[in-house]
């Protein structure tokens, strides 16, 4: 896949939602997933 065809994703943003992915899968067993929307407006990545 050429990066022309990946959407483009901030440096910044792309660190926080892997953190957030590897957090989220080393605590899959302790917590309920949050709801897509409130993770993003968490991580404050909701553009509006």
């Amino acid at each position: 896949m050429s990066h022309d065809q990946q959407e483009h994703i901030d440096p910044e943003e792309a660190r926080a939602l892997a953190d957030y992915r590897a957090r989220r899968a080393s605590a899959a067993d302790l917590t309920e997933p949050a709801p897509h929307d409130e993770v993003r407006a968490r991580l404050g990545l909701e553009r509006r």
